[in-house]
């Protein structure tokens, strides 16, 4: 059905477009002055957009407003001019647990990078005092995330390369003088271990 809905919208504005420019041509008088025509340009601009597209994005809005009700998250008032969309208690507090883990460099919403990619291996090892151990089991998530293989307490084994993401998440948390990266190209013992 939303198929159908974007081909009749796209059919439209194409008959609409196609009347504005039969308009112009025929609002210039013979001087070349344009006469006023009805379809003002601020309206004009509208047709810029493509009507399947902005119905596509109005779905996707309504879609999500649908689930974040679903979830309680959300619930719609009424109100003298119409409705409006507000926040549960719970949606309130989820909002705010997002915001301070944006706000927590060592959050678990911070631990998410590319998989290892590309041949050989490369070892990570780190020493960060137990007395930090946020920060410790920080690298410790975003290796687990990684899909890195555990091999001492420290020690961890990728196969490929790491994401440098990861490497400049580790510089902006003052963390890189307690990791050390290292690429492998001749595997040894490792490459039991990464089997």
């Amino acid at each position: 059905m939303a198929k159908f809905v974007e081909l009749v919208l796209t059919a439209l504005q194409f008959q609409t477009e196609g009347l504005l420019e039969i308009a112009d041509i025929f609002s210039h008088e013979p001087g070349g002055r344009r006469k006023s025509l009805h379809v003002p340009m601020y309206e004009r601009q509208w047709f810029k957009k493509s009507w399947a597209d902005m119905y596509r994005d109005r779905q996707q809005f309504y879609r999500t407003l649908n689930y974040l009700k679903c979830q309680g998250l959300v619930v719609k008032k009424k109100e003298k001019d119409g409705s409006a969309w507000i926040l549960t208690p719970s949606g309130k507090a989820r909002v705010q647990k997002y915001r301070k883990s944006r706000r927590d460099p060592f959050s678990t919403s911070q631990a998410t990078f590319r998989k290892p990619e590309g041949g050989g291996i490369t070892i990570v090892t780190y020493d960060v005092p137990e007395k930090e151990r946020r920060k410790r089991d920080w690298i410790r998530r975003c290796l687990m995330e990684m899909d890195c293989e555990k091999i001492q307490k420290s020690v961890w084994v990728a196969k490929g390369a790491i994401d440098e993401n990861f490497i400049h998440a580790l510089r902006q948390r003052n963390l890189l003088p307690n990791v050390h990266v290292f690429a492998v190209t001749k595997q040894g013992t490792v490459n039991q271990i990464t089997k």
